[in-house]
């Protein structure tokens, strides 16, 4: 069941690296914030340690509700970025802490594609990275696959 395992880790990586890069560079999702009305100075930094806490306890922990809540903060970021897309906002997504190209139907088709992907961690209930039953060469493969595969995955969401 490793290799059906990868697949959630690679949504919580994401998610981890996403957090990292708002708390680190918060003004980059401010205008996206801003769009649909909250201009708090604070909330993209907050949002970032939402995705690092929720995105660090299912990589560790595993379980069908934290890969729920995985699966639902991407579904909440494909709503808001197919809303933006429709109303033509001319704004960039700032998901990695950076400006980028304005949000558009690939960013949004990326969100639904990781949602699908933390999904299969509900389905299976994915356990964390380290509780389950497999030898710690596993577990390394699982770890060099989720740095590679986050990688890949960062680039879909960003082009």
């Amino acid at each position: 069941m490793a290799a059906l395992d990868l697949l959630p880790y690679l949504a919580a990586g994401l998610l981890l690296v996403a957090g990292a890069s708002k708390v680190r560079h918060p003004d980059t999702m401010a205008d996206v914030l801003a769009v649909i009305g909250v201009t708090s100075p604070h909330a993209p930094f907050i949002l970032g340690l939402i995705e690092i806490v929720v995105g660090a306890a299912a990589l560790v922990f595993g379980g069908f509700v934290l890969w729920g809540l995985v699966t639902a903060l991407y579904l909440a970021f494909a709503a808001l970025l197919a809303l933006l897309t429709r109303n033509d906002a001319e704004v960039s997504c700032g998901c990695f802490g950076q400006r980028s190209t304005p949000v558009g139907r690939r960013q949004v088709l990326a969100d639904l594609g990781t949602a699908g992907l933390a999904a299969i961690g509900v389905v299976i209930s994915t356990p964390g990275l380290f509780g389950a039953d497999r030898s710690p060469a596993i577990t390394a493969l699982l770890i060099v696959g989720i740095a590679v595969g986050v990688a890949a995955l960062r680039r879909a969401h960003t082009g």
